[in-house]
């Protein structure tokens, strides 16, 4: 039984989309994308390493005939260990490269790259059923969990402090809370992620909006170590805030195509890469998002 739900464990986790925090419309799904969909097995340990990039642009709210782009890499260590047999255990440490551009009367650029907010948190699996007969699981969970203000959030540029997103860090806490539901019957397995996130004030005023976010996932593994994956994700946010004023050329309605593909190099050591390509968008104001592309290699362990 060990045998079945260790891969099927690390194949949940790969098979789930990043998600970038510090943005109203950047990335979408399952914000504890590590914790996987499937049971944990206790005392197991994986850990990841997962790399990541995406493109946004924006009017800016100061001149609204300017504009603001982000190119950002993340390179982001992860490490889950399993408690209990029903909790999963996260902690994710984002390393970010910002390259931040304003386009303009007075045009400005800012490159900056260090450690980003930290993000702690956990999946607790509070049912099962299966049906051993029909070589089937089903499962549900409850997610839970914050990012933590550890990025630094005061970069400046000519004197000023440059725009919040461009920050490699949000300043403020960004705690999450979720459902999950999955279904197993190899080759096929899916599942379903619903979410919600807000962030609080940091001291510069600047309050990114609340955001509801949804994954709903198919697998194929024909082989054993070999799994495709198409997901719908989604993300609709708010206008973010700075003092009390809406910021209009934040937040707004993104849907994204994920298909991904999984390829198990040894035992427990996991191959995955993905691209979340935007096909609709209704977003406030003046905004564009690009596809999310990211490959992660994670190996899983019992201690």
């Amino acid at each position: 039984m060990l045998r079945l739900l260790v891969p099927a464990a690390l194949l949940g986790s790969l098979l789930a989309p990043a998600a970038a925090s510090a943005c109203s419309v950047c990335g979408c799904g399952d914000p504890l994308v590590a914790a996987g969909d499937a049971m944990p097995v206790s005392g197991n340990f994986r850990v990841a390493l997962e790399g990541e990039g995406l493109t946004a642009t924006a009017a800016s709210d100061e001149d609204p005939t300017a504009t603001e782009s982000i190119v950002q890499y993340t390179l982001r260590p992860v490490v889950v260990y399993s408690l209990l047999g029903r909790l999963n255990l996260v902690l994710q440490i984002p390393v970010v490269r910002k390259d931040w551009a304003l386009s303009g009367a007075e045009p400005e650029t800012h490159l900056d790259v260090g450690l980003g907010d930290l993000d702690l948190g956990g999946r607790f699996f509070f049912w099962q059923h299966t049906d051993l007969a029909a070589g089937r699981r089903q499962n549900a969970a409850v997610t839970a969990g914050t990012s933590l203000p550890t990025g630094p959030n005061d970069a400046q540029e000519g004197g000023a402090r440059i725009d919040d997103h461009a920050q490699l860090g949000t300043g403020s806490f960004g705690p999450y809370a979720g459902l999950l539901y999955a279904f197993h019957q190899d080759p096929w397995n899916a599942s379903v992620d619903v979410s919600g996130r807000f962030h609080t004030a940091n001291g510069y005023g600047y309050r990114y909006g609340p955001a509801l976010m949804w994954t709903a996932r198919g697998t194929f593994r024909p082989w054993e170590r070999l799994a495709f994956s198409v997901a719908l994700d989604g993300r609709m946010a708010g206008f973010d805030d700075l003092d009390g004023e809406q910021q209009v050329n934040t937040g707004g309605l993104v849907l994204a195509a994920t298909p991904g593909v999984s390829v198990g190099i040894t035992d427990g050591l996991w191959l995955h890469a993905q691209a979340q390509v935007p096909v609709y968008t209704a977003l406030h104001g003046t905004q564009t998002v690009g596809p999310v592309f990211a490959v992660s290699l994670q190996y899983s362990f019992a201690t």
